[in-house]
């Protein structure tokens, strides 16, 4: 459950963010099941967060965007307030079709992209990680297909 190095340029892209010029700041695991990647303005100091999970519970509705909290781990708790969720799509008051609110990476996991009401000074203390894996696709889709055999026989031992 990461994104590839590969992948970080089309997330930009789908979400229309790619000419804003957006600094890549690292990520972070802040449960099992999520990820969180960190971009900066470096005109603004403005913060954006791809948010990676298999599932998201975080309702992305502009009208009340909501925050992304998390307290698995002591050391990288996070509670951010959201400004506002990107879409691939022009129409950001649909929130029916999900498929343009979020990115479905390799891994398979999905993705979703917000604006945050926070500066890239509040990231200076988090101990992010800079070196995105870059794993060749055939490797990444090898690691999907046992995934998804895993699930399944999980599924079914608690069915």
């Amino acid at each position: 459950m990461e994104l590839t190095a590969r992948e970080l340029p089309k997330i930009l892209e789908y979400y229309k963010v790619d000419k804003l010029g957006l600094i890549f700041d690292g990520f972070e695991p802040v449960n099992p099941d999520k990820m969180l990647y960190y971009w900066h303005d470096p005109k603004t100091g403005e913060l954006c967060v791809a948010l990676l999970a298999d599932f998201i519970i975080e309702f992305i509705d502009n009208s009340e965007p909501g925050n992304i909290v998390e307290d698995y781990w002591p050391e990288q708790e996070c509670n951010w307030q959201v400004e506002h969720w990107y879409c691939s799509d022009d129409d950001t008051t649909n929130f029916d079709d999900c498929d343009k609110w979020f990115y479905w990476p390799e891994c398979g996991d999905k993705c979703a992209f917000a604006k945050l009401k926070a500066n890239v000074s509040e990231i200076a203390n988090r101990k992010l990680e800079r070196k995105v894996p870059d794993i060749d696709e055939a490797e990444m889709n090898s690691r999907k297909v046992e995934r998804q055999k895993l699930t399944v026989i999980d599924y079914q031992a608690h069915s």
